[in-house]
Parts: C-alpha cells; structure tokens; sequence
C-alpha cells in the first residue's frame, strides 16, 4: 500500500505558550492548541540575567533560520537560536556566515536521511530502499547511523512499511478515514500490522549488512521480496520518526566544526542540542500528561553542552499531525512502535533523556527499550545515569530524576520532587 500525502505543516505559526490546559468532559480530546514550538520541545534557551533576546544591528540573541531559496530542506521542524557577538557589519557578516552554514547542513541532512526521495550523488535510505542485494557506498554520517542501530541491538530500523502505514493513519482528515490503518479498530489491518512487524524483527527476512568502508547492502530473504512485491511495499528500511535525533547530531557536528557554538538547536519533536560551553544557565520546560491535562511540571537548569531527548505520547504543537492522531474518543496513536506487535506503545506518557556526553541519537537508543512497550523499568533507568545518560518521568504528580545534582526549579503546585 502506497503512502498518503500529507497536509504540509512546515509553515504553521507559532502560538503563544499555555501552562496547563483542563479539556472538555464530552469529548476527552487531548489539545493544547496555543504552543510556541521552541517552548513545548522543552528548549525554552533562556538565560537568567539576559537583556535582550533579538537585538537589531547589534549582537544578541537571534533565530536563525535556513534559507528559504534553492533546494529543499527541513530547517522548518527545527527552531535554532544563535547568540551573535559583536555589533554592526560584524554583526551582519557573523549571521549572513551562519545563516549558509546553517541551511546548506539542513539541505545535506534532508538528502542524505531522506527514504522517499533519491538526489543525485546521494545513496539515501531511499537508494538503499531502491537497491536490495546491491552494494552501496554512504555517507559517514549515516554508515554510522546504521552502527549505532545495530550495536544497540535495535530493529525499529526494519518497521519501514508500518511507518507508511502509520503514516497513512496520522495524514487522516477524520476517524472514518483512520480506521482503515487503525489496527485496534480492524482485524484484518491488526494481522497485517502483525505480518509487517514479524519480517521486521526476523534478522533472517531482512538485514542491512554493514561492510566496511562506508558500504552497505540491504539482503532480503526470498520470502520476504515475495510478500513485498505482492503487497507493493518499496520501503522496507526508514528512520521515520527517529530521523531529526540524527539530523540534529549532524547538523551540530557542522555548526561546531566550524567554531558555531554559542547557540541552542531544537526539533519540534523532541531532540535538543545545546551546543554552548559558557558558564550560562539555560532553563527545560518539563511536561507531563496526567489523564487529559497537560501540566508544565517544572523546569529543569543545566549549563554546558547537552544532548535532550523528549519523548511523550500526546501532541503538543501542529507539526505533531505528522507523527499523531487523535481520535473522536480521545485515544491517541503517536509513532512508537513496539516490534513485537505493531502496536504503537508507550510505557510512559512522557520521558527526558539527556547527556553531556552523549548526543542525541545515542540517547534515544538507550531509552528506546525502555520507553516502547507496556511497563517501564525504572532501574534499567538508573543504569543508564552510570553510562552518562540521565532520565526525568513523572508519576502520580511526583517528578523523578535519575541524577543526583539536577537542579530542578520552578515546580507546579500540585507536584514534588524525587530522586530516583
């Protein structure tokens, strides 16, 4: 089955933030319909003591955003703020240089981890969708996406043709149109789905062998091509809603490279970078979903550069049409899929993950296994704070935190603090 096009919702206004949403009785729809996105992504990026945010001719806070002219990129999911140095023409030059910088990395990123369209020169996860059997030379960047999937032992990478089938559910205009890819509401789709996910999780059906040298090929079993072409499935690997946690990382990489670091880079859905080694305070927004209410739990203060990760099972701006569906009765299918079934699942309505070592793509493996599926495993948290990667869940009104020194400020009146 084909993919569904999409409404486009790059271009969708920002919204002022709200702190707590109470939502209707009758129809338990979980909304919150006024959000900045750079606010409910957690990045909030204020530091305590600044002046001015957007300064005209002289240096300052600013939002730099990727060139709108030339060739596609998905600059628009993400809000990147620059603290500019200087004043007048330094000032000018600095950000016309970083402004290039910023929206030739969003261009390359695009292409590069790109499964539904090919660019000349580039072997994408749509090249590699296109040539099973055949070997292919990528990227470094994405050869070493590949490895760190694999060394995690994870298979989401193989989930391809559910991601198009989900895909298809969240592009819905209305539940009657949902039902045909909603597995829980159609037996015939929940076997499908079922199919779909036992190819994926089967290293026998499916496997991208790693070579060497950048080189990759994609092996298919026999039985697997078989049911693909019967089905017309042409996508059988894709990063899906993993995607930005790796485009983050390589469009930081670039920004750092060439001496860009005084800034805050962040996705919609829930990946930040802060690249800044000053002494600065900067300040997250912690979210927690407690039946039909979203509340901003608290705020977490870090200074330094860290890598955040935002999981959560609720939409919370616009663009999240992309990745949510809402129906009439107030369930909601968001993007996790557990391998094992085809379900989408959640063992949390939210969870933060964050390292000062680590970037954001090795912090999103690690909490993968304990976020997708039905209990959550507060433990095999606590192992992860001796790895470097810290966790932030609430529970029954009580926040937890994994690292001992977090400094968790601002808390809403209904919650309190934990060490976990």
């Amino acid at each position: 089955m084909g993919r569904m096009t999409r409404r486009d919702n790059r271009d969708m206004p920002h919204m002022k933030p709200v702190e707590k949403v109470q939502l209707s009785e009758k129809h338990v729809r979980l909304r919150i319909a006024l959000v900045i996105i750079f606010f409910v992504i957690g990045v909030s990026a204020l530091i305590y003591g600044l002046l001015s945010f957007l300064g005209g001719g002289d240096g300052g806070w600013r939002e730099i955003t990727a060139s709108s002219s030339g060739q596609e990129h998905c600059g628009g999911e993400f809000v990147f703020r620059y603290d500019i140095e200087g004043d007048g023409f330094a000032v000018r030059g600095q950000s016309r240089a970083l402004t290039d910088l910023y929206t030739e990395a969003m261009i390359q990123a695009y292409q590069l981890f790109n499964s539904q369209y090919s660019f000349e020169g580039v072997n994408n996860l749509h090249a590699i969708n296109s040539h099973p059997g055949e070997t292919l030379t990528v990227a470094p960047a994405l050869y070493e996406a590949f490895e760190l999937l694999q060394e995690s032992d994870s298979r989401e990478l193989y989930l391809g043709p559910l991601y198009v089938q989900y895909g298809n559910l969240f592009a819905s205009e209305s539940d009657i149109q949902a039902l045909e890819f909603d597995l829980l509401a159609d037996s015939e789709t929940e076997a499908y789905y079922r199919e779909l996910a036992a190819y994926a999780a089967d290293p026998e059906s499916i496997q991208l062998e790693l070579l060497g040298d950048n080189q990759v090929r994609l092996v298919l079993s026999t039985e697997y091509a078989g049911y693909a072409r019967e089905q017309g499935i042409t996508e059988f690997i894709d990063l899906s809603w993993m995607r930005n946690a790796f485009v983050i990382d390589y469009v930081a990489e670039m920004l750092t490279a060439q001496g860009f670091t005084r800034g805050v880079l962040s996705s919609y859905d829930g990946f930040t970078r802060n690249l800044d080694r000053r002494e600065e305070t900067y300040a997250y927004s912690l979210f927690d979903r407690r039946k039909q209410v979203i509340y901003e739990a608290g705020v977490l203060q870090y200074q330094g550069p860290v890598s955040i990760v935002f999981l959560r099972d609720y939409p919370m701006n616009y663009l999240d049409t992309m990745q949510y569906y809402e129906l009439e009765n107030g369930e909601i299918r968001f993007p996790y899929i557990d391998i094992e079934s085809g379900l989408c699942k959640a063992s949390l309505h939210n969870l933060v993950g964050y390292s000062y070592e680590e970037n954001c793509a090795g912090v999103l493996v690690s909490l993968m296994p304990l976020y997708i599926g039905d209990r959550f495993d507060a433990g095999a948290l606590q192992q992860l704070a001796g790895e470097g990667i810290y966790g932030i869940y609430c529970q029954d009104a009580v926040i937890y935190h994994t690292e001992q020194v977090a400094e968790i400020v601002g808390l809403h009146e209904e919650y309190e603090l934990s060490v976990d």
